[in-house]
C-alpha cells in the first residue's frame, strides 16, 4: 500500500503542467488544499522517492522518512529552491538532468551515471514542525516503531533458519559458536576483532578474516561502549560484542535500524539492509595497542639531527 502511494505520486504529477526553479530545474507541484506553511527554521518530515530513467534509486516509502531543518539556505538545482514555497500535504516531482552535474562538477558524480541520464524525485510533505521538541519526539517513536519491525523480520529469519541466538538489549543477535574463556568483553575495553560481514542474501562486502577484500589479515581493535561516538561502532555491533570473551567465535545479525539504516558506508550495502557478521576476538585489551612499525609515521633523522643541533647552539 505505501509502495503504490510512490507510484501514485508520479503519475499524479504527470497531470500537471511544469515549471522552473530559478536554478533551471524543472518540477510540478500537486498542492494540498491547507495545511502549514514551512517557513525558515521549521522541521519538516518528508517521504522521498527517487529514480535513474527507469531504475529505483533510492525510496523512503515502507521505511524511515527524511527529518529535516529547513534553514532557508538555497541551493540552485535543487529541492532547497522549493521549500519555503511548499506547506503540509504538498507533493513535488522534480526532475534533474544529469549532464547538468557533470557541466558543474565531473569529479563529484558517481561513475554509474552517465550524460542523458534524468533523476526523478517524488517528495510528500507529511508533517511540518514549529518546535525542534515535536520533531525530536516524532523522529524517536518513527524510528522505534521501525526498529521492532525489523526486529521482528530478523526474529523469524532465525525461526525458519532453526538459529539459537541471545537478543541484545537492543535487538541484535547472537549466535555463540565458540565460547571463549574469561569475562565478558567490558565497556572501555579494546576487543581485538576478525570479522566478516556479510547481507542476508550472502554478499560479503567487509573482511579482516581473509583477503578477499584486499586486506591483510589482523585483527581490528574495536574500543568498546563508545556506539554512536566518534570512534564507536553501530549499537548491534557493539552491544554484540558485549555478549562474548576473549578466545570466542560467533555470529551476529543485526537489524539495519541498529547498523547503518539509511546511510550505509559503501555502495556495498544497500539501504535499510539487515547484516550478518562473523566474528572471532583474538584479544581484549586495557588500551588501544601501540601501532605497527610500518603503520608509524617515518621519521627524517637528518632534519632531527638538525634541528637538534640548532636549539644546542641556541
Amino acid at each position: 500500500m505505501i509502495i503504490a502511494a510512490a507510484g501514485i505520486l508520479f503519475i499524479a504529477c504527470n497531470q500537471v503542467s511544469y515549471k522552473k526553479t530559478k536554478g533551471g530545474m524543472p518540477y510540478k507541484l500537486v498542492a494540498s488544499s491547507k495545511g502549514s506553511k514551512i517557513d525558515s527554521g521549521s522541521f519538516i518530515r518528508v517521504q522521498v522517492s527517487q529514480k535513474v530513467n527507469d531504475s529505483v534509486l533510492f525510496s523512503t516509502y515502507g521505511n524511515l522518512p527524511m527529518y529535516i531543518q529547513v534553514t532557508g539556505q538555497v541551493f540552485p538545482y535543487n529541492i532547497s529552491e522549493l521549500w519555503l514555497s511548499l506547506k503540509e500535504g504538498d507533493s513535488v516531482f522534480t526532475v534533474q538532468a544529469m549532464d547538468t552535474f557533470i557541466k558543474k562538477n565531473p569529479m563529484n558524480v558517481p561513475a554509474q551515471f552517465k550524460n542523458g541520464d534524468r533523476i526523478y524525485s517524488a517528495f510528500k510533505i507529511e508533517k511540518v514542525y514549529k518546535t525542534e521538541d515535536e520533531f525530536r519526539e516524532d523522529e524517536k517513536k518513527v524510528k522505534e516503531a521501525l526498529t521492532q519491525e525489523e526486529i521482528k523480520v530478523v526474529t523469524d529469519y532465525l525461526a525458519k533458519k532453526n538459529i539459537t541466538a541471545t537478543k541484545t538489549k537492543s535487538g541484535a543477535f547472537v549466535e555463540i559458536i565458540e565460547p571463549g574463556t574469561g569475562p565478558f568483553i567490558d565497556s572501555g575495553k579494546i576487543a581485538m576483532t576478525l570479522y566478516r560481514g556479510t547481507s542476508f542474501s550472502g554478499k560479503v562486502f567487509d573482511s579482516n578474516m581473509d583477503t578477499s577484500m584486499g586486506r591483510k589479515i589482523e585483527p581490528a581493535p574495536f574500543r568498546i561502549g563508545i556506539a554512536g561516538q566518534p570512534g564507536g561502532l553501530t549499537a548491534g555491533f557493539d552491544e554484540s560484542l558485549q555478549l562474548l570473551k576473549k578466545g570466542a567465535k560467533a555470529r551476529f545479525y543485526i537489524p539495519s535500524m541498529l547498523a547503518y539504516g539509511p546511510q550505509p558506508p559503501t555502495t556495498d550495502i544497500k539501504p535499510f539492509e539487515h547484516l550478518i557478521f562473523d566474528v572471532e576476538i583474538k584479544d581484549v585489551l586495557d588500551k588501544m595497542p601501540e601501532p605497527a612499525m610500518a603503520d608509524r609515521p617515518k621519521i627524517d633523522i637528518r632534519k632531527a639531527l638538525d634541528s637538534t643541533k640548532t636549539k644546542s647552539k641556541k
